[in-house]
């Protein structure tokens, strides 16, 4: 553990030098609505709210938390345990002990597998120091907290061989997931169906080979892809064409429909040629009963700690305010991009950055799309794959009985299915869409895995795979080498080099006196930031500064507009249908609407809206307000000015 301590804060350095002032990340962004969540789980058990539900945003209306990256265990923690630190500091520990916690429970999983405390604590580097992990440092915190992931798996692991006392702790840990990200609960559930579906049944493939008639049919799906050759090969030399034939108008202009055809038909001929056939024969040992039971005391368990969370999501649904990712073919998230796979670590702390000019060059996101895995960590992965493969009974096996053999094979399984569920919809390939359709092209259309919207996220457990595999390797080499310590050693510091990130951007968190001005009013009432702008995971409407979120942890009023990641319907149209919150958003939007024909509210429509919306404050920031919008806040709306600092000028509403 004091290892892992040791490289949690070499990984985030110079964050310990910064733990009250500073946040993890470039720029102010999401790592802010992390704060924000720290500070309203304080606020909501100082005066008995509910915790997923929020009057202090989008004011008049307020908004549901229950789809928002709420972080609520966490928040709890920082409300609790840490409730006597500042907000700042709260949310930075429970950052670093996220990271100690992912490197230790991936230690316990290898070490459950390989027995080896060296191997294991290598396995747990591999997928706590991550380039995943690193990259969603950024400002991602709910997905720093992938602890969770490798302790379900130990338990899973025990709760499938029937004991009612693991089960109970494979649910209860499902359900703190959903306390901490939604993605990881979908992770979790599959990873459980794969563990159980392995560990139950003996898999294996034939390949059957061709028969006359699918010879026929192969030679029919030739020629068929000789003519999508063709398409590709006339587009691309013409630009596009248009033809008629009979009743039917063919338009081909682009390449991405063409590309789809033509994976498709060579799949097909692939399997008309080979007839691939996957059997499954039930292990003696696994009695289906007692993975059923396991199965159904999980679920229960889950159903019971996750409650709270259900119940609003049933609410949501029912008044037709849950809302989910509208997928269209052609524009749905990226996945992994295989390309960088080779392209190298775009976070490493000496040559990241030129990596990432790279990725920027092919158009690739450094943060969603990376794959990199580290050269070491593939080396030693494949070569414990290759000789367990074909290993003997005879050699040296930590868990006995080809045990280990077994979870490597599982592991090298399970890593293969979240690799492909990472790569998205469609194939990437530095930076180029080839139209090859995949599984999350289907996916992605399945209710409930339809919000964990972006498929790059499941390489953290390609990652959790990835350290199983290293352990086991570097156990066995310690058996069979003299020099096994050394060894040891020289693939940690080989892992480490290639995955530290260290300096690790951090960003201050301002603190203007206007809004410590502003706390001290005895006035009651909600403060609108301008410009005005409210977020969500889909889009931005108006103008929305991440740090007002911050500002508020300081003014502690209700606030107009505001981010949550899934914003409800409902809250969008009240913004819509008040005339004077509708044309601040146009007056702050930054995307050309400015210029919008409808006329704005006159001085008295706005001095009611104001009172009716119970806004009693106005921040007005020139730096980055529109010469418009400056002008119908000094001319129209009813205020008078309290405090200049800077380019912020703090206004109270005429009543």
């Amino acid at each position: 553990m004091v290892v892992f301590a040791a490289l949690a804060l070499v990984w985030t350095f110079p964050l310990v030098r910064h733990l009250s002032t500073h946040v993890p990340g470039q720029a102010a962004g999401d790592n802010v609505s992390f704060l924000w969540n720290f500070w309203w789980m304080r606020r909501a058990l100082a005066s008995g709210l509910g915790f997923f539900y929020t009057p202090c945003l989008f004011v008049p209306t307020g908004t549901d938390l229950t789809l928002h990256t709420h972080t609520a265990l966490p928040a709890f923690v920082g409300a609790t345990m840490l409730g006597a630190l500042p907000v700042v500091a709260a949310l930075n520990l429970t950052i670093v002990t996220a990271l100690i916690l992912n490197c230790f429970c991936a230690y316990v999983l290898a070490w459950r597998i390989t027995r080896d405390y060296g191997a294991a604590m290598l396995g747990g580097i591999v997928f706590g120091g991550s380039p995943y992990i690193a990259a969603h440092l950024n400002g991602h915190f709910n997905l720093t907290s992938a602890w969770t992931i490798p302790l379900f798996a130990v338990t899973v692991s025990e709760a499938i061989r029937g004991s009612t006392k693991w089960a109970v702790l494979a649910g209860l840990l499902l359900g703190a997931t959903a306390y901490v990200d939604y993605y990881y609960v979908v992770y979790e559930c599959v990873l459980a169906l794969c563990i159980g579906g392995l560990a139950s049944w003996e898999w294996s493939v034939a390949w059957r080979g061709p028969t006359e008639r699918t010879r026929r049919l192969a030679k029919l799906v030739s020629g068929l892809i000789l003519v999508d050759i063709a398409v590709l090969a006339l587009i691309t030399t013409t630009g596009g064409f248009n033809a008629q034939i009979g009743p039917i108008r063919i338009s081909a202009h682009d390449l991405f429909n063409p590309l789809q055809a033509f994976w498709i038909l060579v799949a097909l001929l692939l399997w008309l040629q080979i007839r691939p056939r996957v059997d499954a024969r039930r292990r003696e040992a696994q009695a289906p009963t007692g993975m059923a039971r396991a199965i159904l005391i999980m679920a229960a368990v889950f159903l019971a700690a996750a409650a709270p969370l259900a119940w609003n999501g049933i609410g949501l649904f029912l008044r037709g305010d849950y809302v989910t990712q509208q997928y269209f073919w052609r524009s749905a998230s990226k996945g992994i991009d295989i390309g960088t796979l080779v392209l190298g670590n775009p976070f490493q702390g000496l040559w990241g950055r030129a990596v990432q000019r790279v990725y920027q060059a092919l158009g690739i996101d450094a943060i969603e799309s990376t794959g990199w895995l580290g050269l070491a960590p593939v080396v030693f992965a494949a070569w414990a794959l290759r000789r367990h493969l074909r290993k003997s009974n005879c050699e040296p096996d930590p868990m006995g009985d080809g045990a280990t053999s077994r979870m490597v094979r599982q592991w090298s399984v399970i890593g293969a299915v979240f690799f492909v569920w990472a790569l998205g919809p469609h194939l990437m390939v530095f930076g180029r869409n080839t139209g090859m359709i995949l599984p999350q092209a289907v996916l992605r259309y399945v209710p409930v895995m339809n919000n964990a919207r972006i498929p790059g996220r499941a390489m953290v457990v390609v990652y959790l795979a990835l350290g199983i595999l290293m352990a086991v390797a570097a156990a066995e080499w310690r058996l069979k080498s003299r020099g096994g310590q050394v060894a040891l050693v020289a693939m940690a510091f080989v892992v480490v080099a290639d995955y530290v990130p260290a300096p690790f951007p951090v960003v201050a968190m301002d603190r203007p006196a206007i809004y410590e001005m502003l706390r001290n009013r005895v006035e009651q009432g909600a403060l609108c930031e301008l410009p005005l702008g409210f977020r969500d995971g889909f889009g931005e409407r108006g103008t929305f500064d991440d740090r007002v979120l911050f500002y508020q942890t300081i003014h502690q009023r209700p606030l107009a507009g505001g981010f949550v990641a899934r914003l409800p319907r409902v809250v969008a149209t009240a913004y819509e249908d008040d005339p004077l919150l509708a044309a601040l958003l146009r007056l702050s939007d930054r995307r050309g609407q400015r210029n919008s024909p409808r006329p704005l509210p006159s001085a008295q429509v706005a001095a009611d809206r104001l009172r009716e919306d119970r806004i009693t404050f106005v921040v007005l920031n020139r730096g980055a307000a529109s010469p418009r919008l400056v002008e119908y806040v000094e001319r129209v709306l009813p205020l008078t000015l309290i405090a200049n600092e800077g380019e912020r000028s703090l206004y109270l509403v005429l009543r």
